[in-house]
């Protein structure tokens, strides 16, 4: 068949017009499908974390939900530590991928959103590297401990930061700058509810209005921390709840541990029920957590947003509910305060694969980072665990040498504030470390006698936390017993004489000026020393000044030492009651240098009921301060208490007086 020129020319355009359409048309077809998978380049990150939620108590038993969820969706590690276990340090620890060494909050008060943080440190959190490389950034819950909400920390474009510390109900919110009220409606104030629909609409606002951009959300709940106020419908389950009594529970004292546990004993009956009470409440306040989990997986599943969102769930630290005989708290460096749960879902991540591998909170920071794509600082500690997710691939059946994937296997644990040393370098270092206030009564709080209400027999003190969560020493109202083994107080004159078949003339007689007068130019005469009138006592001391540890307080007197200040005729039944309250303050009294006190005690200053302060100026204490370890500690630590006391009466009394003197009378 014959094929004319031209239609074998039409056929030869024909397939060059083809050949120049498609080579125009590939390119847009290729920019279109990078730009509607864009969106899967960068993922979202949402990251979850507790408040003193355990590992080693079993609080993830009840939580069924977040279980399948995370563990059995996504990775789990077995073998999570913080490296502090406090709130406030952790948490520091989390934003920065530092040790508290590097970051400077040792404590939950020392250093805790001080000023240096907020100018060194919260300007390299995470959230700052994240928000200026396009993610939308949002933070919900609970901040750091001393955050007052006055600012925004930099780095987040949406902030719902919980002011102060942990609270359910009656709490203050800052909601991007603007102070934010709550009550006690659990259907608007309840904060595990509040801060889950707050994270769950601006997740969908975001994506409905900047749908190809990334977002980082994280959600710090107050649950499991006190005061433990579950919502309406889960305050009665677990009435039974007994995973807290692990092999360690009541254990004590334990004399191969750190000095804590040497003194701290086993706990007493009310003791121990209330430990059941506490980890019945704390895991009724997990239960609103676990639903909030479910939520925000059913809103990531509902947006489409599921396969292309990394989940962090974790907590800040452990706890413990009488391990060791310690009733209830953290900061030990013991697996129950130190173990945290960790879990990974999103992206390449097998799940219900087990990790084994030490993570610490300090890596959190760096592996946010690497989900983004952006460099880890040098300065961060941490290290991503990503690697650590990656699929092993299989390898040669004919190599043998097989290298084992690199990973740390020690960790760095840090109590918080430095050990201060001793100036001259000699002598036992734990007698002379100084702790502050609020670290000595945390350790003294974590005695089991002061974690109970005022209803033990003879109780003195017992120790609450503030709305700020500072442990305060509080006194138990209330008229304390008596011991029978207490010693005949001594007052400050020589000797105390009964007022008995007293025949005293009245008082009534007062001089006449002109007596008085003549009274004066007497004493002018026949003394070297110059009197004034105006420095003449007639009436009995209603205070004492003493001396202690460098400072002078004024301690009223009672009525009975106002009495006994008084004087009163001598009588030989009196005379023989106090020789004989003197000899029995002589067998239990001896000084600095180990010698009894004697007679001296005699013209004493009563300051504590087991020390005095001698005429000489010498103090006096009982033989067993000086022979038991924990009868000094306790004395001191009594000591201390009302040394506080005293300085929080002197404080308020001189507002009072600067009140009064700035609203003094105009006639005055």
């Amino acid at each position: 068949m014959k094929v004319s020129p031209l239609t074998l020319f039409l056929v030869v355009l024909s397939n060059e017009l083809m050949d120049v359409l498609s080579s125009s048309l590939k390119p847009q077809r290729f920019k279109g499908r990078v730009q509607r998978d864009r969106r899967n380049i960068r993922p979202n990150i949402i990251l979850i974390i507790t408040d003193d939620q355990d590992v080693e108590l079993g609080s993830l038993q009840v939580m069924n939900k977040t279980r399948r969820l995370m563990e059995q969706g996504g990775a789990h590690f077995t073998n999570a530590f913080v490296t502090t276990p406090m709130c406030c340090p952790s948490r520091s620890s989390m934003l920065t991928g530092k040790y508290v060494h590097n970051h400077n909050t040792y404590t939950n008060n020392e250093n805790c959103s001080s000023p240096s943080w907020q100018a060194m440190h919260e300007p390299r959190t995470f959230a700052v590297y994240l928000n200026n490389t396009g993610y939308r950034t949002a933070f919900f819950g609970k901040y750091l401990n001393e955050y007052n909400g006055s600012y925004i920390p930099p780095g987040w474009r949406e902030w719902v930061g919980l002011i102060k510390n942990s609270r359910f109900y009656n709490y203050t919110l800052s909601r991007n700058g603007f102070k934010e009220k709550h009550g006690f409606d659990y259907s608007k104030d309840y904060f595990t509810d509040v801060i889950t629909n707050d994270s769950i609409n601006y997740f969908r606002i975001s994506k409905k209005i900047y749908p190809h951009r990334p977002v980082l959300m994280v959600i710090s709940h107050a649950a499991p921390h006190g005061p433990e106020d579950s919502a309406p419908q889960f305050s009665e389950l677990f009435p039974n709840a007994s995973q807290h009594i692990t092999p360690s529970y009541n254990y004590a004292p334990n004399m191969d541990k750190h000095w804590i546990m040497q003194f701290t004993g086993a706990m007493r009956p009310i003791h121990m029920e209330f430990t059941n009470i506490l980890q019945r409440k704390r895991l009724q306040t997990l239960m609103s957590v676990d639903d909030s989990v479910n939520r925000i997986f059913q809103m990531l599943a509902e947006t489409g947003e599921l396969d292309n969102t990394y989940v962090i769930y974790t907590a800040d630290h452990g706890y413990h509910i009488g391990q060791f005989g310690l009733v209830k708290g953290k900061s030990m460096p013991y697996d129950f305060d130190l173990r945290v749960p960790f879990f990974v879902r999103g992206p390449n991540v097998e799940p219900g694969s087990i990790i084994s591998q030490l993570v610490l909170n300090i890596d959190l920071a760096p592996t946010i980072l690497d989900i983004a794509g952006l460099d880890i600082p040098a300065d961060m500690d941490g290290k991503s665990i990503l690697k650590l997710l990656e699929p092993e691939k299989p390898g040669n059946r004919f190599r043998s040498n097989k290298r084992a994937r690199i990973w740390r296997d020690t960790f760095l644990i840090e109590r918080g504030k430095l050990l201060r040393k001793k100036e001259d370098g000699t002598g036992d270092a734990q007698q002379t470390n100084y702790l502050p206030k609020y670290e000595r009564v945390k350790e003294v709080c974590q005695q089991a006698k002061y974690q109970t209400a005022c209803e033990q027999p003879g109780q003195k003190w017992q120790c609450v936390e503030d709305s700020a969560g500072r442990l305060r020493l509080h006194k138990c109202k209330g008229t304390p017993k008596v011991h029978a083994g207490s010693k005949k107080s001594r007052s400050l004159r020589g000797q105390t004489y009964a007022s008995n078949h007293c025949d005293c003339s009245s008082n009534s007689y007062r001089m006449r000026q002109s007596e008085r007068r003549n009274q004066r130019q007497f004493l002018n005469i026949h003394t070297t020393h110059k009197f004034k009138h105006r420095f003449l006592r007639t009436r009995p001391i209603r205070s004492v000044s003493v001396e202690l540890e460098g400072e002078i307080y004024d301690i009223d007197l009672e009525i009975a030492d106002l009495e006994s200040l008084m004087p009163q005729n001598i009588t030989m039944g009196s005379y023989r009651e106090d020789k004989a309250a003197g000899e029995a303050v002589e067998n239990v009294m001896i000084g600095e240098d180990g010698s009894k006190a004697g007679e001296s005690v005699l013209d004493s200053v009563k300051v504590t009921h087991k020390c005095y302060i001698l005429a000489n100026e010498t103090v006096h204490c009982e033989k067993e301060l000086y022979q038991s370890a924990r009868a000094w500690k306790d004395h001191k630590g009594y000591i201390d208490k009302e040394i506080e006391a005293l300085q929080d009466k002197i404080k308020n009394l001189r507002e009072v007086r600067g009140h009064l003197k700035r609203k003094k009378a105009g006639g005055m």
